[in-house]
């Protein structure tokens, strides 16, 4: 008996030592002064030093914007913001714009006026987005948002999104340009569809979630080269109004789910399932064994071949198969000289000679 109560001894010292430990964790962290705490940047700071003195009347804001106001009355945000039990922060104008106390107070200090106002003409886009996720949140967090294609190159909501229900925005860039004030590369980069919004092709959706043209518009105005290659002659039918980028793209989460990284194949037999397999006798690339997947022999956007392929004839086979390019000759193509017909694969055959 004496014996197991000394072998008791060295656990309950070492119990007892971590209760003490972890007290004084949490007694040092209690006693961080709030001051030392980071305070949060611009916009954000704007709502977190607010009073409930800040926020003004709405009619305060449109005796100098009208135009804005009667625009945003027409827009799905204001069914939102007009709730009279959203908290001071999430109603009206200064919903978004942040309180308006602070920049009626300001209003003649020209240098420093947008220090106390969101205006998203001229804040940073990181600065953009952050005010808008306030809200979307749970559309995208912004630790996501930082990681997106978009966020790295300086692209924030408002150059595709309007919160207004007219793009506003556009003209007062274009206005800003005409007056000689030096343009970003960002605003450069999408002028053409953010000031004349000229059509990339005539046949076109209506926009939706408030974008500031089609997509097939909106997203060419940076990525050029694909908006060129639906021109050629063998092509997905954005032209024709019957696909969009987002068909393929996921440019950010929506409201309904999370982003997800999905291979190339599995976009493409969304619309072409017969290809997708399980065949008996795969074809390594349409696998994913091997290659791009559908990309190693198909464009996705266009091509000047038939089927979207990057190259036509047999040499498209040669690319992988180069020990039949010498003494082979099927043909115009293998797959169109009665041979390997099941270019996607056979459950058949394991030459691909049939289905």
């Amino acid at each position: 008996m004496r014996k197991g109560r000394i072998g008791r001894w060295p656990l309950g010292l070492l119990s007892a030592g971590f209760v003490v430990s972890l007290t004084g964790l949490l007694t040092f962290a209690l006693a961080i002064p709030e001051a030392t705490k980071k305070p949060p940047s611009f916009p954000l700071n704007l709502f977190s030093e607010a009073k409930a003195e800040d926020y003004i009347d709405e009619e305060d804001c449109t005796a100098c914007h009208a135009d804005a106001h009667a625009s945003f009355q027409r827009s799905p945000h204001a069914l939102y913001v007009q709730n009279p039990r959203n908290a001071l922060d999430k109603r009206g104008c200064q919903s978004c714009h942040g309180p308006g106390g602070p920049h009626v107070a300001h209003l003649k200090e020209e240098d420093d006026i947008y220090k106390y106002v969101i205006s998203y003409t001229k804040a940073r886009p990181m600065e953009s987005a952050t005010a808008c996720l306030r809200c979307h949140n749970d559309t995208l967090t912004m630790a996501h948002w930082r990681r997106t294609g978009h966020a790295r190159a300086n692209v924030t909501c408002t150059d595709c999104h309007q919160m207004h229900w007219e793009d506003r925005l556009g003209r007062e860039r274009a206005k800003a340009a005409d007056g000689g004030e030096k343009e970003t590369a960002r605003e450069n980069a999408s002028k053409a569809v953010k000031n004349t919004r000229a059509p990339a092709f005539i046949a076109r959706p209506e926009p939706k979630a408030l974008l500031k043209a089609d997509e097939a518009t909106l997203c060419g105005s940076c990525h050029r080269r694909e908006l060129t290659e639906f021109r050629h002659n063998f092509h997905h039918p954005v032209p024709e109004g019957r696909m969009v980028c987002s068909d393929c793209h996921d440019v950010h989460p929506n409201r309904d789910e999370r982003k997800r990284l999905r291979p190339v194949k599995e976009n493409c037999v969304t619309c072409h399932p017969e290809t997708a397999g399980p065949f008996v006798f795969e074809h390594d690339p349409v696998a994913g064994w091997t290659g791009e997947g559908c990309m190693e022999c198909h464009r996705p956007h266009g091509s000047h071949n038939p089927a979207l392929l990057t190259t036509f004839s047999r040499g498209l086979c040669n690319q992988c198969h180069t020990d039949k390019a010498n003494n082979h000759f099927p043909g115009r193509t293998c797959w169109q000289s009665g041979c390997h017909a099941a270019v996607h694969g056979s459950n058949h055959d394991q030459t691909l000679f049939r289905p």
